[in-house]
């Protein structure tokens, strides 16, 4: 069955009406009033929201006001996690999202400071995942940037629960990146995905300091592998070829065939496709050859 993904053309000017409407393409999301959400955003490294390496504050401000006008009474949390280059609790201060908070009664939750719960699943690299026991209580939004990866290729809605992962020092799993972020979705999965493409970024430098693109572009889904394969395609991979996202499909947390119903969206909306993908290709060559390298040197020494 092919899974619906929502489109739509979009600035950050004009986002409240078109978050709307790309919601409303999705099919909804699966919110009651009185429910407790929390919503996932991406910080990553300490670069302000115009570089297009985090949130904007802008688009979880429509996202906000969204809830808040359709929905009665919900508890509203937004979140992330400490992690070896984000301070979670300075960068909500320092990139302007408590004002947003405060405007729309969120509540700001460092998930790096929440009681754990280790949940058992069939993973492909963890048996077991420290789950922040907020998330075992409410739904999950996954509220993502539409960016290129030196490591994954991609990071947009399956990569962000990678981020739920309390521990700071994440880059422990990097070797194993792409089973721990499908081990990471195993047992924090979201019910609708939503990513931010208005200003997105690319290059093999990315999600920190790759190009910022004006692509114009928000979509969302309630099948995250199916939403992050038309990232793929938007970004200028084959899905298929995205490791996370084939291993995701395996495993059951959604699938790579997918509809897009709303704008129609051409490769000219990210104007670097090629490069982007020739950039990461190489990438991703030269430092498996360094860690080839550096892992024969360890044994010789040994």
């Amino acid at each position: 069955m092919m899974e619906k993904v929502a489109a739509v053309k979009s600035m950050y000017k004009n986002v409240d009406h078109n978050l709307a409407k790309l919601i409303g393409l999705a099919g909804g999301t699966p919110v009651s009033s009185g429910d407790m959400l929390a919503i996932k955003i991406n910080m990553c490294d300490a670069r302000p929201p115009e570089t297009g390496t985090i949130t904007h504050p802008i688009f979880l401000d429509a996202l906000l006001r969204y809830l808040r006008e359709n929905y009665e009474d919900l508890n509203i949390y937004v979140v992330e996690s400490d992690a070896t280059v984000v301070l979670a609790d300075e960068f909500i201060k320092w990139f302007g999202y408590m004002p947003v908070l405060e405007r729309w009664g969120a509540k700001w939750f460092n998930l790096s400071k929440d009681e754990i719960i280790n949940t058992e699943i069939k993973g492909n690299f963890l048996k077991s995942v420290s789950v922040p026991k907020i998330l075992k209580e409410a739904k999950l939004i996954s509220l993502s940037k539409l960016k290129t990866n030196s490591l994954s290729k991609i990071t947009c809605s399956l990569k962000n629960q990678f981020g739920c992962l309390p521990i700071r020092q994440k880059s422990i799993y990097h070797d194993h990146l792409s089973e721990v972020i499908v081990d990471a979705n195993l047992a924090m999965k979201p019910v609708f995905s939503i990513v931010d493409g208005i200003l997105a970024m690319g290059g093999a430098r990315g999600p920190s300091f790759g190009t910022p693109i004006h692509a114009n572009i928000i979509l969302a889904g309630h099948d995250p592998v199916a939403v992050d394969s038309a990232c793929a395609k938007i970004i200028g991979y084959m899905p298929e070829k995205v490791k996370h996202i084939k291993l995701a499909e395996k495993c059951g947390l959604g699938s790579i065939k997918h509809k897009l119903t709303g704008d129609k969206i051409s490769s000219i909306d990210f104007e670097i496709d090629k490069l982007t993908a020739v950039q990461s290709f190489v990438a991703d060559k030269i430092k498996k050859i360094m860690r080839q390298s550096s892992r024969s040197k360890w044994k010789k020494k040994k």
